[in-house]
């Protein structure tokens, strides 16, 4: 246990200074998401209009979410996203592989999908709840950045789609953790419910250009061992799930 948590320590520093300078990671490393393989804004289409029926609905999810979040909701929204939230998760089964190497290519792949992904926030421009809402009020600071599509939504399901290749295993764990995170953003009063399905298609499909491409499958087959190696894609397919529908309102 004390080798795991040291090893999950040191991938984390790793990780750390990878996210803290984007540049090394774009000179130093090979493309894992091939340019031009997603088209977002056609997987996703427009979000909902800020004066039309659907928004109001939205913002009334949000906003009935705020009131009946429980300590629990809010600790587990609060807790920071990042690829070492999965690795409880796959527990003792990560010496099966390079841990450090994996961790550290899975949060290059994450930077990649990040800057595809900011272009798309900003050509919809979606204001925050709480910025189009004063009376939402978010459980944490957050930036005050487009809203749609959420980030937290598409990384947590991209990390775990490509965590699942390699530990096929976890995967229902994996993906449920990945949903939940997801949806822990409406409830914290940071997005609305669209931005959280649209992050989660998105997420699919980058996972699934990720998987497909020859650069990534050679490295993933070199630092897993043969018991856990490279899962075809198609084994990977992204799930068929209740949890992509939004959280319900009650009726007034």
């Amino acid at each position: 246990m004390n080798a795991l948590r040291n090893s999950i320590l040191i991938t984390s520093l790793g990780a750390s200074f990878l996210l803290t300078h984007p540049n090394l990671i774009a000179k130093e490393n090979p493309k894992y998401l091939p340019q031009g393989a997603v088209d977002g804004a056609a997987i996703i289409g427009p979000p909902p209009a800020l004066d039309s029926n659907e928004f109001q609905a939205e913002m009334k999810t949000v906003l009935w979410l705020q009131r009946t979040r429980t300590p629990e909701q809010i600790a587990f929204a609060q807790t920071t996203l990042d690829v070492e939230r999965f690795t409880p998760t796959i527990g003792s089964d990560l010496f099966a592989t390079n841990a450090r190497e994996l961790m550290t290519i899975l949060n290059i792949v994450v930077e990649e999908v990040r800057l595809d992904y900011d272009v798309l926030k900003a050509k919809f421009d979606v204001p925050r709840p709480f910025v189009r809402n004063k009376k939402v009020k978010p459980i944490m600071k957050a930036r005050k950045v487009p809203s749609y599509p959420s980030g937290h939504a598409i990384r947590s399901i991209v990390w775990a789609r490509l965590l699942s290749d390699v530990f096929p295993d976890k995967r229902e764990a994996l993906m449920q953790l990945a949903y939940q995170i997801g949806y822990g953003r409406v409830i914290a009063g940071l997005h609305y419910p669209a931005d959280v399905i649209a992050g989660q298609k998105l997420g699919n499909a980058y996972a699934d250009a990720i998987l497909k491409n020859p650069v990534y499958q050679s490295k993933i087959a070199s630092i897993t061992t043969p018991r856990t190696s490279h899962q075809s894609p198609a084994s990977n397919a992204p799930p068929e799930s209740p949890e992509t529908s939004p959280p319900a309102v009650p009726a007034p």
